[in-house]
């Protein structure tokens, strides 16, 4: 389906569901977008940029069951509508969606003009109101590629998971017992101690890496508030460090190699020994390779182009593939005609196999390795085998330097070979042994 269509009832209902959210724009009303969620729902927005600022006004969600005749009655503002959520067929949608067109086009933000107004009539913002102003206008104009996982993380650590809320995978989504539900709290009445009695709680509950990830998004929610006037006070993660975190080298040795590959072998799943391969000899991202679509694939330059639409850093990223990468694929061409690794899951394709994967460590007899060590073991290798760190951060995507330093000791190991080697050799040449010319120079 093209990005831009002529939007009517039918051809909306023909759109797939998409494995993260995506946008649709209508030919016949400027700015109208059709926002996809993987859930399922469509909300119906204005997305235009004024003075080169992005604006985006949500219009109201999609109903399928509504009728194309219906309308809004004759001397309705539908601008009324606007912040409410009503459910709208196309119509409706293109006649709210000119009202807010030509509100801007006269230099005025309706939906701004309303909610700053809600705001003051309901008083001070809450900790909800701060997120959902963040991520509707700073993260999706953006383009934020972590608007799902942020949304995820704000419920889990910082606000409310409703019943009925399921992963993927099927199971519910839940609270952990550490955490906080601050979403109708006032943001001034949140305090630094506060904050960091949460902190702890997460450090010691779950770890340091998620207890750092909630201080940065509590600290950017109040950052924008303040920058945007919604809040006067003062940030009460200020002063608050990050607790250090150690950073992970586990990757596959060699002699752990020879009962990986034979506990690999007696794996049930072709699809997860497949899946295992794949991931160690293209050392991409595990959501990466479980998305592997055959259309991004190009068998005769032996490539695999990540779109940067599910690229990490955002932009497309060139996998070189192997030859026993090709071998893989080449045995799984008939498989399926979109996925590389098709599955009856809610994405189309195969999730994360954890339970296969901890019976592979088991068969193995190996411990603390995660599936995610087999794209740093390819690294590891490669440093290993004499390859820069340039090198290294190119065919594993890294964008910054720094992602690629845990290499740099790996990298030096087959250096000091080399001058191991050297060193003999003077000294055989001398007619001396190491340790007897070292104890000549002491």
């Amino acid at each position: 389906m093209p990005k831009k269509f002529n939007f009517s009832r039918t051809e909306i209902q023909k759109l797939p569901t998409p494995e993260k959210r995506d946008y649709y724009y209508d030919l016949k009303t400027r700015g109208l977008v059709l926002d996809v969620r993987p859930s399922g729902g469509k909300t119906f927005q204005i997305y235009r940029k004024i003075k080169g600022t992005p604006i985006r006004v949500v219009l109201g969600s999609f109903n399928p069951d509504m009728p194309d005749s219906r309308d809004f009655p004759a001397g309705f503002d539908p601008l009324k509508l606007l912040n409410t959520n009503p459910e709208l067929n196309v119509r409706m949608a293109r006649a709210m969606g000119s009202s807010v067109n030509a509100s801007l086009d006269k230099g005025q933000n309706v939906a701004e003009t309303k909610r700053e107004a809600k705001r003051k009539s309901d008083g001070e913002f809450t900790l909800r109101q701060a997120f959902d102003r963040y991520r509707d206008d700073y993260l999706i104009p953006h383009g934020k590629k972590t608007v799902l996982d942020l949304s995820d993380n704000f419920s889990r650590y910082l606000g409310d998971v409703p019943e009925g809320q399921k992963k993927a995978h099927g199971k519910e989504r839940t609270k952990p017992s550490c955490a906080v539900n601050w979403e109708q709290r006032k943001l001034s009445s949140i305090t630094p101690e506060e904050v960091r009695r949460l902190m702890i709680a997460l450090k010691d509950d779950i770890g340091a890496y998620t207890a750092n990830r909630t201080l940065e998004l509590l600290r950017s929610v109040y950052n924008k508030a303040i920058e945007w006037k919604d809040f006067d006070g003062e940030n009460p993660c200020i002063g608050i460090k990050k607790f250090s975190t150690s950073t992970r080298a586990r990757f596959i040795k060699g002699e752990e190699l020879p009962a990986f590959f034979n506990a690999l072998a007696q794996s049930d799943s072709e699809s997860f020994k497949h899946y295992i391969m794949l991931s160690l000899f293209t050392g991409a991202r595990k959501s990466n390779v479980l998305g592997m679509k055959w259309e991004d694939i190009d068998s005769d330059r032996k490539v695999w182009t990540v779109p940067d639409s599910v690229s990490k850093n955002g932009e497309p990223m060139t996998i070189p593939l192997t030859r026993i990468a090709s071998e893989v694929l080449e045995s799984r061409k008939k498989a399926h005609d979109v996925w590389v690794f098709p599955a009856k899951s809610a994405s189309g394709h195969m999730e994360n196999p954890k339970k296969r994967w901890a019976t592979l460590l088991n068969e193995a007899g190996l411990t603390n390795l995660r599936l995610h060590d087999l794209r740093r073991s390819l690294g590891s290798w490669a440093a290993m085998t004499g390859a820069s760190l340039t090198i290294i951060g190119s065919a594993l995507g890294h964008k910054s330097v720094a992602a690629t330093q845990i290499y740099a000791r790996l990298q030096s190991d087959p250096v000091l070979e080399a001058m191991e080697r050297a060193a003999s050799a003077i000294m055989s040449s001398a007619g001396l042994n190491e340790k007897a010319a070292a104890s000549k120079m002491s």
